[in-house]
This record gives C-alpha cells, sequence and structure tokens, in this order.
C-alpha cells in the first residue's frame, strides 16, 4: 500500500524545521521503523531540500512524503525553474554542502522541471512498516510536530468519550486587521 502526505510550507525560513518535524512525524505515525541514521539522513535531507526551495524558490513551497514498497520519497516543489546547482563550499562557510549531503545520504535524487517551477527529490530505501499506527500513536505525532496554535485541534479519546465533538483551538498571539498583535 502506497502512502502519501502533503505538506504546504511558507516562505519563512522559521517554517523549515516545523515542515522537517512534520515528514518524520509522517513516517513515524506511518510505523517505518527507522534506526537512529536512517532517522538522522532522512531529517537531514528533508532539511535541505526545503531550505533551498524555501531560500531560492518564490512563494510556498510544497513537500510530498510517499511510502510504498520499501521506499520513502521526498518531493519538494518550488515556484524557480533554475536547476539546483551544487557549489563547492570552502573552509568554514555556512552554505555549499547541501545538495552533496543529499547526494551522499539519499539513495536516488534528482529533479525536474514543472509547469510552475521545479520539483526536487530524494529517495530512502527503509524497512516495510510495522502493524499499522492507529489513533493515539498519530495524535502523538502530529502533537509532537504541529505548531503550538494547533495542538488541541483534536479531540483526546477520553473527551470524545464524554461527548465532547471538538475542542476550542489555543492561539499564542493574533494580529487584528489593523496589525496589532494581541
Amino acid at each position: 500500500m502506497t502512502r502519501h502526505a502533503r505538506i504546504l510550507v511558507s516562505g519563512d525560513p522559521s517554517a523549515v524545521a516545523i515542515a522537517r518535524d512534520r515528514v518524520l512525524a509522517h513516517v513515524r505515525a506511518w510505523g517505518v521503523p527507522l534506526d537512529e541514521g536512517m532517522r538522522d539522513a532522512v531529517k537531514l535531507v528533508a532539511s535541505e531540500l526545503i531550505t533551498n526551495a524555501v531560500v531560492h524558490g518564490s512563494g510556498f513551497t510544497t513537500v510530498g512524503v510517499y511510502l510504498g514498497d520499501g521506499r520513502l520519497l521526498l518531493v519538494v516543489h518550488d515556484g524557480n525553474r533554475a536547476e539546483p546547482r551544487r557549489e563547492y563550499a570552502t573552509g568554514d562557510a555556512e552554505a555549499g554542502r547541501g545538495l552533496a549531503l543529499v547526494e551522499s545520504l539519499a539513495t536516488s535524487n534528482g529533479w525536474e522541471p514543472t509547469a510552475r517551477g521545479k520539483k526536487v527529490w530524494a529517495e530512502f530505501e527503509v524497512p516495510s512498516p510495522s502493524p499499522a499506527a492507529r489513533g493515539e500513536v498519530l495524535r502523538r505525532s502530529i502533537k509532537t510536530a504541529a505548531p503550538r496554535a494547533y495542538v488541541n485541534l483534536m479531540p483526546s479519546s477520553s473527551a470524545k468519550a464524554a461527548g465532547v465533538t471538538s475542542l476550542p483551538v489555543r492561539v499564542s498571539s493574533v494580529t487584528n486587521t489593523e496589525g496589532e498583535q494581541r
């Protein structure tokens, strides 16, 4: 069975960590038993691909996560049609190592132009998922990866038993139409 998820990422660099954590949350919720090394590789590759799309693309970035037949595929769509260029970092440079890391950690990787930009992808060979994860595992995974304002969207099983079908959303701050934060 093929499983898939899509994650929409704003053009804000601070969204990269949230998107990366959501990728890992989906993989965990699907029951894929990743060892520490493979989990770190998926995390680093997701970070690199999403960061490149946010920094070099335009507008929103879409991350697709696909699992099937022992393969995990990450596909990042952005609005820039330019071919990703592998740069060579020198000394203490903070940039220029991303695509080299992707090439060394992923089983395969590449890119393709699309009608609205490009998609850059990386694929990993992964162990078969353990038996399907159910509600509570998925709920914990999503709570771990979700921004604080969205954590309480799903009622717990005890709340459902008490007849509560929805919970109020906690929002840490709200900006009104005049741009004032409350």
